[in-house]
């Protein structure tokens, strides 16, 4: 594929947040993470569907707080999403408390024992962001049968350029479950600055600093 063909990440709006809810749910459905968060069902297709119920509470939360998606689309229909944080990192008390309206939508995807799991799950996730400030790379999905499309990289790239174009910000802030992973983002200019265990999984904390630099490379 040639270069100047590549995707190009955009803005997701509100309206395609359900279709951002399904490919989340779908790309994430083997994710070391999730599997500790919400152990059950197992069965793929079922387990896909009540992790985007998971994500469509997330979702609801991140319009509820102002922070941004964003996306890549082909003809239309949406085949990447990105959750992404500002500057303005909340709590995990606040979020907790400003999220009490998507409680029954938690629990209906994960049930009171992953409400309770995520509770704790994103205490752990705030308590181990780094000092420099950042955009935080939240979660990234794509959908399957596109991976490998330069999809991640397009979003990667628009990442970038948010921070290249803010005096105030020093690069882009990531966790991942996924050791692959690793080597994903290290190519693509991310370096490891520790590693933890949230909910027993072990997760890379990865930063990039990346103003003059621009990924061109994909898995």
């Amino acid at each position: 594929m040639d270069k100047n063909s590549w995707p190009r990440a955009a803005l997701v709006f509100p309206e395609h947040y359900a279709d951002a809810a399904g490919v989340l749910g779908r790309a994430f459905v083997d994710d070391p993470l999730m599997n500790a968060l919400a152990p059950e069902p197992r069965e793929p297709v079922e387990r896909a569907g009540r992790l985007a119920g998971l994500f469509t509470a997330v979702l609801k939360l991140q319009r509820r707080e102002g922070q941004p998606v964003f996306g890549v689309f082909e003809a239309g229909r949406l085949i990447a999403a990105a959750v992404v944080e500002g500057t303005m990192h909340s709590s995990a008390g606040a979020t907790v408390a400003n999220g009490l309206f998507i409680l029954p939508t938690m629990v209906r995807a994960v049930g009171w024992g992953g409400v309770q799991r995520s509770i704790k799950l994103l205490d752990t996730l705030t308590r181990n962001h780094p000092p420099r400030p950042h955009l935080y790379l939240n979660i990234l999905g794509v959908e399957p049968s596109f991976q490998g499309r330069h999809c991640g990289i397009a979003i990667l790239n628009h990442l970038r350029e948010l921070v290249e174009g803010r005096s105030d910000l020093d690069g882009v802030y990531l966790e991942t479950a996924t050791e692959a992973n690793v080597a994903y983002y290290t190519r693509n200019g991310f370096e490891v600055i520790g590693e933890f265990y949230p909910l027993g999984v072990r997760m890379w904390r990865m930063f990039a600093n990346i103003k003059g630099f621009r990924a061109d490379r994909a898995p």
